[in-house]
């Protein structure tokens, strides 16, 4: 199977492949792209990176001030519709930030390895 035949599977279904592989271990606490990953590393077949969307975490750290400065004015206007909005938004955009730098290190420990 290829890396996109892989991706299209089910993260149960390629807990299923990784327990074939006895090279896999973890792979029930594993996301689905670590499950793609550990399987292609496991068959010995070369991983290629894939990236979805060119984004860089200073960009979005660049929104996310612009956010806080809005939701900060929002505050003082007290409209508290337009708070809930924006404070969804920051933390929907925090949590992408900290799964780019997730992202961003695992890379860096691939490489060392």
């Amino acid at each position: 199977m290829s890396r996109e035949e892989l991706e299209k599977l089910t993260a149960t279904k390629l807990r299923e492949i990784a327990q074939e592989y006895q090279e896999i271990t973890g792979a029930s606490a594993m996301k689905k792209e670590d499950l793609v990953v550990a399987i292609l590393k496991a068959r010995g077949e070369p991983i290629k990176e894939v990236k979805k969307d060119a984004i860089h975490i200073s960009e979005i750290k660049k929104e996310l001030r612009g956010l806080k400065k809005e939701k900060q004015t929002a505050l003082g206007a007290k409209d508290a519709k337009k708070v809930v909005q924006l404070r969804k938004k920051i933390k929907k955009i925090k949590r992408q930030t900290r799964q780019l730098a997730r992202a961003k290190n695992s890379r860096k420990e691939d490489v060392k390895k």
